[in-house]
């Protein structure tokens, strides 16, 4: 619990910063993880594709559930998976990319 709110904290800050996490792409669609975009929620949620990438991540439980309902419900928010992402260790970064990439996402790929 102290991690997201000290990850909260970070959020205004981070926000200003311009995008930092990674972009994830398939189908010539790229998107920045954590878009508040439609159609990065048709890709990577509504076909459940998040849901095995993060159950593939090796990142904190807790983390998975928060990654899921700031990029797939109603509660989307780029602010709030920027300041999570920033909260991974760089390992759990690179396991988070690696899953995406285990499900057939280019990560940091722009598509033509």
């Amino acid at each position: 619990m102290n991690r997201l709110l000290l990850a909260s904290a970070f959020m205004v800050m981070l926000a200003s910063c311009g995008p930092s996490t990674f972009i994830v792409s398939r189908d010539s669609s790229s998107y920045y993880f954590g878009s508040e975009s439609q159609s990065l929620k048709r890709m990577i949620c509504d076909t459940g594709d998040l849901e095995r990438v993060l159950r593939d991540a090796e990142i904190p439980e807790h983390l998975k559930s928060d990654f899921n309902e700031y990029v797939c419900t109603e509660k989307r928010s780029r602010e709030k998976v920027i300041a999570l992402y920033a909260f991974l260790s760089p390992e759990e970064k690179r396991s988070l990319k690696r899953a995406f990439s285990m499900r057939g996402y280019m990560v940091n790929h722009v598509a033509c």
